[in-house]
């Protein structure tokens, strides 16, 4: 800014003060812009994810396929698209395994969707304790997880862990022992 000197008062210009005032009013709408993006990002809640389902598909020498049917349920008031996911999954304190999904789900505000996760057991020891396991009528599980999210926020990885229990509404169908 120039300064221009007439009788002793010195007076500002108005050239270069307009320039100051708008890049000035730019750097504060742009930190409200940023403040506003980062707290938007900080209130996405998690999804919460419970067992739904356990079955045996196949059984080999080598390995057991079993899929899980996983409950993920989105608190949020706006719709979460899922892009993919890995999962671990623990009954009774027996790690079963690793499960991932590619599927693309979008989960409505408010609402819950199911996954159809494969797990691949592939040890004879897990395999007897799964057995025993799913001869149960109800059985204690862990599931964690990582999401990867869509959503008005941009893509975000999201971990959850969850315990619970799970009652069998009907004997799991296991295939004899080989």
């Amino acid at each position: 800014m120039r300064e221009a000197k007439r009788g002793g008062n010195s007076k500002l210009e108005a050239g270069g003060g307009r320039y100051a005032l708008t890049s000035g009013v730019m750097l504060v709408l742009g930190a409200v812009l940023a403040f506003s993006a980062c707290t938007s990002l900080g209130s996405l809640e998690p999804p919460s994810i419970s067992l739904a389902g356990v079955e045996l598909t196949e059984v080999t020498v080598f390995e057991t396929t079993v899929q899980v049917k996983l409950r993920v349920s989105n608190p949020n008031p706006e719709p979460m698209t899922l892009e993919g996911a890995s999962f671990k999954l623990r009954l009774e304190d027996h790690k079963i395994g690793r499960g991932l999904s590619s599927e693309i789900v979008t989960i409505e505000r408010l609402d819950t969707a199911l996954l159809n996760v494969t797990f691949y057991v592939n040890n004879a020891v897990a395999l007897l304790q799964l057995r025993e396991i799913l001869q149960q009528e109800a059985v204690d599980y862990r599931v964690q997880a990582v999401l990867y999210t869509q959503g008005s926020w941009g893509t975000k990885k999201l971990k959850v862990d969850k315990e619970g229990r799970f009652e069998f509404s009907s004997p799991v169908q296991l295939p004899p022992q080989e």
